[in-house]
């Protein structure tokens, strides 16, 4: 049973990682703001909204926005069937914002807490917060699904000076039977 917690939660991780738009300057707040507009997409099942806001280079490193639509509603309803929700995102404050290559980009950290009927777990991820547009969207790439070697691959215009912290191993919390 912890194996299929485990495998449930690396799977709605991998639909973590997906970007949020916002029409705000560019602010520290403004940041926090548009990544709790995502995590409100995935608590809300709405994967069209959550999808549309991956940053677009992140969509097609992943194979296009149907087969992330596919396969996040997939996920999403496998994880409901093991009576498991998303019962919580949480996000730290962002990084410094750094100005490199005409975008703005920042780290900031996302927490989500999983339960299901046989336990709870609580992924901690890092995202790469990216404006084009001087701070009035920002899309978020999560690091834990594309290494970072995938995503400079994938987009080289990420600032060498952005610090992702490591990436925490799952906290996983058994229900007493």
């Amino acid at each position: 049973m912890k194996r299929v917690l485990l495998s449930c939660c690396l799977i709605v991780q991998t639909l973590l990682m997906i970007p949020q738009m916002s029409t705000a300057q560019p602010t520290p707040s403004a940041i926090k703001a548009a990544a709790i507009s995502m995590g409100n997409a995935l608590v809300k099942k709405n994967s069209d909204q959550f999808l549309s806001y991956m940053h677009p280079s992140m969509i097609k490193l992943a194979g296009g926005k149907e087969k992330l639509s596919v396969i996040s509603d997939s996920a999403l309803k496998v994880f409901e069937q093991f009576g498991g929700k998303v019962s919580r995102i949480t996000y730290g404050n962002p990084a410094e914002i750094i100005s490199y290559k005409k975008t703005l980009q920042s780290v900031i950290t996302q927490t989500t807490t999983l339960s299901s009927f046989i336990g709870d777990a609580e992924l901690s991820s890092s995202l790469i917060a990216i404006s084009n547009d001087n701070g009035k969207s920002w899309t978020f790439i999560d690091t834990n699904m594309f290494g970072i070697k995938q995503i400079k691959a994938a987009m080289p215009d990420i600032s060498p000076t952005l610090v992702i912290p490591k990436a925490a191993a799952p906290k996983i919390i058994m229900k007493e039977q």
